[in-house]
């Protein structure tokens, strides 16, 4: 058990940390940095930078790394949280260039036959690449892809984003109104995607590699609970709207939830049996679902392990998906212009572009998104959309139809108009209904069911909120 707990959401693109101070108070979020980019004060960009310039290398994290350029000498990592999850390739052709690939493949000998090209000049060319690879390889020949490098340098920058995070949180802790607490000996949690759970029988690499940076880098790990699921923790944040009720000395759920219809459910069982909240979160990396049910006849106001029960996934595929695709897409002047683009300049980029679907002019004088790069842009928003819809459906129709349900959008992506719009049609997929719908920047249209919009602290904040739930604490059943 742990009366008071921090819970870092390690998001792709932002880093989000929630404190809970004492048992029964509410979860808050943390201002790390002055807000840069558009973005909220509790939003840390998840980039790290490394200066070579000098006579030793020189890290730097968060909005400092984001507002560095890339060349001469500076290394900018973002999106890297995707290479501490993925599963690496498997030694061997996995290794072999995409050059090497097509030079042995049945297909180039095809069109040489169909050209006349002799298998000697074919030959040749297979050569010329072996000492071309032969005169880059590192020690015994051996030349690492670019995926295999992701994936060493990983486990690096999670240990100096960590290191240095810890010290933005505890600088952040002492702007708070005096406590008394030593807000350094708090323990801390991580919320990680539900296909990386841990497992008595299979624990997931990535995790371990989180636990061990966060105790190099001088957090306390939670003693019963280091990790949470982001689906699970993110549907429970928005949920109870981060409170946290003791009754004595007994977790009130009943109260926690009563912002919501299941509390209908809770107090009368009789005439509203069944209760289920659909929440969907569109983030930078991975795309999180949680159904979280109340059992029939299920006492979730004493124990929620016999009241509640929970269907989760994380599906790779997220913003940054979406930010390859429309790079990709757009001619390549302005493609490799975004390339370069500063990692802070992002999410401006994707506000404009795929939220107002307008323009954005870059320092150079070109207008990246603008009225000429429309179809392009249309276009992929619509395919990702299309991939996003595929993954609810599957997840949906998996549900059994049940009434009183709350369908919640969350994630940087459910700021987008097309996506957003996207997502809640798929969701009543296999004859779902519900009765009230969040998500940001919602309108009422008539004759629809309800519609809340939520705030930007539970659309960016839910996971790292609800990690702090007291709702985690079994000992308070």
């Amino acid at each position: 058990m742990a009366e008071r707990v921090f819970c870092i959401d390690l998001g792709s693109a932002f880093t989000k940390v929630s404190l809970r101070q004492d048992p029964g108070a509410d979860s808050r979020l943390l201002t790390l940095a002055t807000a840069s980019g558009g973005e909220a004060s509790f939003c840390f960009p998840t980039v790290v930078a490394v200066d070579r310039r000098g006579a030793k290398p020189a890290v730097s994290i968060g909005e400092k790394a984001a507002d560095m350029q890339a060349g001469s000498g500076v290394e900018v990592y973002r999106n890297w949280k995707k290479w501490l999850f993925a599963t690496p390739q498997a030694s061997g052709r996995s290794h072999q260039s995409p050059l090497e690939a097509l030079l042995e493949s049945d297909e180039l000998r095809q069109l040489a036959d169909k050209f006349g090209v002799a298998n000697g000049q074919i030959h040749y060319l297979q050569q010329l690449v072996v000492v071309a690879r032969s005169l880059i390889s590192g020690p015994g020949g051996r030349v690492v892809s670019a995926e295999s490098q992701q994936h060493a340098n990983a486990p690096l920058l999670t240990g100096h984003y960590l290191l240095a995070l810890r010290q933005y949180v505890l600088e952040a802790c002492n702007r708070l109104p005096a406590t008394g607490l030593r807000y350094e000996a708090i323990p801390v949690r991580i919320s990680v995607p539900a296909f990386a759970l841990p497992t008595d029988a299979d624990p997931h690499p990535a995790c371990k590699i989180l636990t061990d940076a966060l105790q190099k880098a001088g957090w306390p790990l939670h003693p019963d609970r280091p990790i949470v699921a982001e689906p699970y923790s993110n549907a429970i944040g928005i949920l109870t709207k981060a409170t946290n009720i003791l009754k004595r000395t007994s977790l009130d759920l009943g109260g926690m939830f009563s912002k919501g219809p299941v509390i209908s459910v809770l107090k009368d069982p009789t005439h509203y049996p069944s209760y289920r909240a659909l929440v969907m979160d569109v983030g930078a990396y991975t795309t999180d679902f949680a159904a979280v049910e109340l059992k029939p006849g299920g006492d979730a106001t004493a124990n929620p392990d016999v009241g509640f029960s929970v269907r989760q996934q994380s599906v790779p595929l997220g913003i940054s998906d979406l930010d390859t695709a429309i790079e990709a897409a757009l001619p390549k002047e302005k493609s490799e212009l975004l390339r370069r683009l500063k990692a802070i300049d992002w999410d401006d980029f994707r506000k404009a572009v795929y939220t107002d679907r307008k323009g954005v002019k870059h320092p150079t004088g070109v207008v990246i998104g603008g009225p000429s790069d429309e179809g392009a842009v249309s276009d992929t928003l619509s395919r990702f959309a299309g991939q996003l819809v595929a993954k609810v459906v599957t997840f949906c129709e998996e549900l059994a139809p049940t009434g009183l349900q709350e369908l919640i959008l969350t994630g940087g992506g459910a700021f987008i108009p097309s996506i957003r719009d996207a997502l809640i049609q798929a969701a009543q997929a296999g004859g779902q209904s519900y009765s009230k719908t969040h998500a940001p920047a919602l309108k009422k249209t008539a004759g629809a069911p309800p519609v809340v919009k939520l705030d930007e602290a539970f659309t960016r904040g839910g996971s790292a909120l609800g990690g702090t739930s007291i709702y985690f604490e079994k000992e308070y059943y």
